[in-house]
């Protein structure tokens, strides 16, 4: 006998197959347009004559229930020219998705498909398709939720062409997924119901003037219960101007800081509500010209008031009625002479209205009603995206495809997620890609690894001899470089976690954290190196994790106890890496005996030495200078992995006694940036010295760059000059102090830092002169030469982690990978040809 959810599927599928048979009101056939000709381009599609493939869906049978997987659902059917089909490779998760089943609000029936922000790649187009075709990889909202056909929890929907943006090759896919509805919802708000003219933009591209275009649209493509709101909802004289004031409420939710952006765009002065302690960063990031915290509602009111003088006109709640309420009361009162002001609720409107003050609702219908209002909307999404105009959502990624739903909905029902939109990948099945697209190319063979897991990844670094990467974690505040120029790059664990994620999926292996005991160079804040490792590492499958240890502040025992024990949490993916020290104040300030450089350099040697021995001794004992250990067992040991006796240990320096450290015990010895001759010089010698201790081939190399990837070269250069221009003065002089002891206080004055000029020490590991700045091409074509000398791991380093991790991934990684699958980076004399130029130290009086 049947249970009741399987009644329920059937019921469901039943409806599937009316939805597909009921193209029309009236009953016409599916395959028929509105003017009664057939869409023949359907019926000549091979797929239409193949066994109709299956697809999961996710189905809600009733309120204040779970999402169920159901594993046998029909691929929905186009039904109109303009229709595409899609299959959705990320779904972007929305309040409304848990609301509407927890409250019972926005679904039609049940069994349900839900489900509105989705990317994905098309697989298949209708006859009057104008703007995409097969293969492009597109993002977009499910305004339509009454077509079930629309909505973005199943492996294949349906939607319009001219209901979908482009994505642009910089961003990710699962970005994309988070930006539809917000995008969209902010828009309309502002371009409809706020009449607010994006023809006016003060910079970058030109939008529409959505409202005359609705307008113009025609009255019989305008659903009834929105036409007021399109019609009558603001008046020429009224729409905004630029100077005005605009005010938004729950300005940190996505919708909210689309609408700060778009304001911005058009000469709006803004006013931000929200959590300011938590968002009021991004807020300003964005442009807000004023901050106003929401703990206090009535304080918020009063600040408003006081600040745009009772004027304010214009102003949109994200938040609910309460909320819209509140805002209701910073609004200006009309007098004679005034016109109204206007409010727009996105979830709700106040119960008590007050008197001159119109009231808006959104029109999201008029998005996939109206084709021209449609296609003018994506279309300046696409530009603002590749102008790089907007800045996109920041995205927290939930794992587990469909399945994972509802526990990453979980999430956004405890509040646990805020400021980010949460989105869940969705594994691709390249068998059921084939099945639709009937074995045409489209390029989702290429893409179907990228999407929703780390195959990707793992393909992208399946070659053994591939150079590996590595990023520099920024758990210490001020960024990568010691300049007061804006950096989009976060110091917090969260942020961290996130930047971890993209990393792994875009081919990095190894992360670097910095150890810190105090302030340095503008590092006012500084989390510590071991805990933030394991703490990356909870948050990531693949990336190995470089732990910075201080000898002094550490005993060896404690540092090998501590990574044994995360080694044995992370399966084997952490390492250390070994600092010898430089700042003589963090030393002294914590009691700890501040010791020359040649014996620092001694002490670590030890260190090294009995990490490896606690690691692999069943009983160890030392006898040094520095500590000693009698029959000391360690338990657990670290995890042991083929090639790998111990956690990998990684140790920099330029000078001799850091060369000699790396020859005698080290696996990896870190270089910061040089000339060409100056690596060759460096990798010789520890080469040498290695093979002198009997450990010939047993020290690979690292090597420290600062990464700036623009479209021109001219471009990146420009960047460059700006972060050197704003450097911070007193913190770079103050930085080059501190190092003078590790650099040219050294014997033979070759140590890290000796021949560095203030320019070189804004990136305090000499990551300039790595010289990773030029467009993707010359950057990837620079680190096959870096290869081509020997060096095993690039380390590198951002200006806005926020945006470049991923750009790097997709711009440069991808294409070392593809350069190295063509025999690049083998032959050093070849790539020493190609660009070896701007790596040699040329004389003063040379000519260009």
């Amino acid at each position: 006998m049947p249970s009741i959810a399987q009644e329920r599927d059937e019921h469901l599928l039943f409806d599937l197959k009316q939805h597909n048979k009921d193209a029309t009101s009236n009953g016409t056939n599916a395959h028929t347009e509105s003017n009664g000709h057939r869409d023949t381009s359907l019926d000549d599609d091979a797929f239409h004559h193949l066994p109709k493939p299956q697809q999961d869906i996710l189905l809600l049978h009733g309120p204040r229930q779970k999402y169920s997987l159901h594993t046998t659902g029909q691929i929905p059917e186009l039904r109109a020219s303009r229709e595409i089909l899609i299959q959705v490779v990320a779904i972007g998760l929305n309040p409304v998705d848990w609301k509407g089943p927890d409250y019972n609000f926005g679904l039609p029936s049940f069994p349900w498909i839900n489900g509105r922000d989705f990317a994905g790649i098309i697989v298949k187009t209708g006859k009057g398709t104008l703007r995409v075709k097969a293969g492009d990889v597109v993002f977009g909202p499910s305004t339509d939720y009454r077509d079930v056909r629309k909505a973005a929890y199943q492996e294949y929907l349906v939607t319009n062409d001219f209901n979908v943006a482009r994505l642009p090759s910089h961003l990710s896919v699962n970005t994309g997924a988070a930006l539809g509805v917000a995008f969209i919802s902010a828009l309309l708000a502002l371009g409809i119901s706020l009449g607010l003219n994006f023809a006016n933009v003060k910079e970058g591209p030109l939008g529409p003037d959505l409202l005359t275009v609705a307008r113009e649209s025609g009255r019989e493509l305008i659903p009834e219960d929105i036409r007021d709101e399109v019609y009558e909802g603001i008046t020429e004289e009224e729409r905004p101007q630029s100077g005005d004031w605009f005010a938004v409420w729950g300005a940190s939710s996505n919708t909210g800081c689309a609408a700060l952006q778009l304001a911005k765009l058009s000469g709006l002065r803004v006013i931000a509500v929200a959590d300011v302690v938590r968002h009021g960063s991004r807020l300003l990031d964005l442009g807000a010209d004023l901050l106003v915290d929401r703990q206090n509602p009535s304080r918020a009111v009063e600040i408003i008031r006081s600040v745009t003088k009772g004027r304010l006109k214009f102003a949109l709640d994200t938040v609910g009625k309460e909320t819209a309420s509140h805002l209701q009361e910073a609004l200006q009162r009309a007098k004679e002479g005034r016109s109204q002001a206007h409010l727009v609720g996105l979830t709700g409107l106040p119960q008590t209205r007050l008197p001159a003050i119109k009231y808006h609702n959104v029109p999201i219908k008029i998005f996939h009603h109206a084709p021209l209002v449609g296609e003018r909307a994506v279309s300046w999404l696409e530009e603002l995206l590749v102008t790089k105009t907007l800045s996109p959502p920041e995205v927290t990624i939930a794992e587990g495809g469909l399945e994972g739903i509802n526990g990453a909905l979980d999430k956004l029902r405890n509040g646990s997620i805020s400021g980010k939109r949460l989105v869940v990948p969705i594994e691709l099945s390249l068998d059921r890609t084939k099945a639709v697209s009937n074995g045409t190319s489209n390029g989702v063979e290429d893409l179907t690894a990228k999407i929703g897991s780390l195959e990707y990844a793992d393909k992208l670094n399946s070659e053994p001899s591939r150079i590996k990467f590595a990023y520099w974690v920024p758990n210490v505040s001020g960024g990568l470089v010691i300049s007061k120029i804006k950096q989009r790059t976060k110091w917090d664990l969260d942020s961290n976690a996130g930047y971890a994620q993209t990393a792994e999926r875009y081919g990095f292996e190894y992360a670097l954290t910095q150890i810190r005991f105090m302030a340095g160079y503008g590092a006012d804040n500084q989390h510590e190196s071991v805990t933030f490792s394991q703490a990356i590492l909870h948050h990531t499958e693949r990336l190995i994790v470089m732990a910075a240890l201080l000898p002094g502040p550490w005993n060896p025992a404690v540092a090998a106890k501590q990574i044994a024990s995360i080694d044995n949490y992370s399966k084997g993916r952490i390492a250390v890496n070994v600092v010898s020290g430089w700042f003589k104040q963090e030393f002294t300030s914590i009691g700890q005996w501040w010791l020359e450089h040649a014996e620092r350099y001694r002490r670590s040697r030890e260190f090294i030495a009995c990490l490896k021995g606690i690691w692999t001794e069943d009983q160890f004992t030392f006898k040094g200078d520095f500590y000693q250990f009698q029959n000391y067992p360690l338990k657990p040991k670290p995890v042991t992995k083929p090639g790998r006796p111990w956690p990998e240990i990684f140790q920099g320096g330029n000078s001799i006694d850091a060369r000699e450290n790396a020859a005698a015990g080290s696996d990896y010895y870190f270089m910061n940036g040089n000339t060409l001759e100056g690596f060759q010089t460096q990798i010789a010698d520890v080469k040498e010295r290695a093979k002198q201790h009997g450990r010939e081939g047993q020290v690979k190399f690292a090597v420290n760059g600062f990464i700036i990837a623009r479209e021109t070269e001219e471009e990146a250069i420009r960047v460059l000059q700006e972060i050197q221009g704003k450097a911070n003065k007193e913190a770079v002089e103050a930085f080059g102090d501190a190092v003078k002891n590790a650099g040219a206080s050294t014997a033979n004055k070759t140590g890290m830092w000796a021949d560095s000029k203030f320019d070189d020490l804004v990136q305090y590991n000499d990551g300039f002169k790595t010289k990773l700045i030029g467009t993707p091409e010359q950057i990837a074509d620079r680190i096959l030469l870096i290869k081509s000398l020997g060096v095993d791991i690039l380390l590198v380093a951002f200006l806005h982690y926020d945006d470049d991790i991923r750009q790097f991934g997709e711009e440069v990684l991808s294409q070392v990978r593809r350069l190295e699958a063509q025999g690049r980076g083998k032959d050093e004399a070849f790539e020493i040809s190609l660009t070896g130029d701007v790596y040699r130290a040329r004389p003063k009086d040379a000519e260009s």
